[in-house]
């Protein structure tokens, strides 16, 4: 048994908390003892809870604070982590210099976002200074942080994984509306990055879009209300849904045609890993860790960011041949199946910490 301290300071619920609760899940199933640190009345905090998981609300608000040193000095004390896992960069500083005075052996990040690190002397401390491993769950994340200048030997890959239990193995098969539209879905937090204003100006391109196509879209966030008001003064109000969150999506994936998601910076993608489990055809851009998802022709279409021509030429692709469609949908599936299981990553993760641990994985 390995005890393990997970650190996210993060305020709202996106892919890298979904992507940290079914780590969490797995490792308290495998026999582990997992305590959390999360912000206060989180939905990850509620989430982890009924999970299990020993959760301890602390804000976070700076990369160093008194008040956080001292609570999360005192939880390291209390409950003597081997392993001290850092799920958001914003603790990273402040978790580090903490655990100078603790029992904690093995020092962990997980990197799971492709923003680019800035190059310099303060990057260099916050990802290295004490640092055993940093987790990154895609390539593309691995040589990002390379480029960095974070050195390799404390770099290793672990992809994503998702529960297929939660997605029974149907093909898309008549899954049109009842208008007889194609629906066209997307999962995502409405922030600027995943590029959903380009999807608005592609739907305006393709041939008779009001009449053969719906468009959904599953998420919130800062870019609601001007991505509704872009669709408005586009005249589309009528094929554009916006659903608003939704803690259970996959009721909203099983009603799609096609899943879309035209991100302009993406680490690997929880809701392009649904979309493949629940055998849907995929369009996306070929940014971050994307490519590793979907290669081009075999379970998807990709699209280079950033533009609307290339994305509705491919969402009108599929649309109109969905036969094609559901072969593509039948390849994603058997790609998870294969590749990203949460099996396989708690598996890997578990061994990676081992080795940290003790030298090897145990048998």
């Amino acid at each position: 048994m390995i005890s393990f301290l997970f650190v996210d300071t993060e305020q709202i619920w996106r892919g890298g908390q979904d992507q940290l609760l079914s780590l969490l899940r797995g490792l308290l199933e495998r026999g582990h003892r997992v305590h959390l640190v999360c912000h206060p009345s989180t939905l990850l905090e509620r989430r982890a809870v009924q999970a299990g998981v020993q959760v301890h609300p602390l804000a976070i608000p700076r990369e160093v604070g008194i008040v956080p040193y001292l609570r999360l000095w005192k939880l390291l004390r209390d409950h003597r982590p081997e392993i001290l896992a850092f799920n958001t960069p914003r603790p990273v500083l402040l978790g580090g210099l903490v655990s100078r005075f603790s029992e904690a052996r093995v020092r962990m990040i997980f990197r799971r976002v492709n923003f680019p690190l800035r190059r310099g002397v303060f990057t260099r401390i916050k990802y290295t200074w004490g640092i055993d491993c940093i987790v990154a769950i895609s390539e593309s994340i691995h040589h990002q942080l390379e480029a960095a200048g974070v050195p390799s030997a404390l770099i290793r890959t672990v992809y994503e994984g998702i529960d297929l239990l939660l997605f029974p193995d149907q093909e898309s098969a008549a899954r049109e509306a009842a208008d007889g539209r194609v629906v066209v879905g997307t999962v995502a937090h409405l922030s600027p990055e995943k590029g959903l204003f380009h999807l608005v100006r592609a739907a305006s391109l393709i041939p008779q879009v009001r009449s053969r196509l719906r468009f959904v879209i599953v998420g919130d966030g800062a870019c609601r209300n001007d991505l509704e008001k872009e669709v408005a003064e586009a005249g589309l109000s009528g094929c554009f849904e916006f659903t608003g969150f939704q803690r259970l999506p996959l009721s909203y994936l099983r009603s799609f045609d096609v899943f879309v998601l035209p991100s302009l910076s993406e680490g690997l993608s929880s809701a392009i890993l649904s979309a493949m489990a629940s055998s849907l055809p995929v369009v996306a851009t070929s940014v971050g860790g994307i490519p590793e998802l979907i290669h081009h022709g075999d379970n998807g279409l990709l699209v280079p960011p950033a533009n609307p021509e290339k994305l509705a030429q491919a969402i009108d692709a599929l649309a109109a041949e969905p036969e094609r469609a559901r072969r593509m949908g039948k390849v994603g599936r058997d790609r998870v199946e294969k590749l990203f299981t949460l099996e396989r990553k708690i598996r890997e993760t578990e061994k990676l910490c081992e080795k940290l641990l003790y030298g090897s994985p145990r048998p």
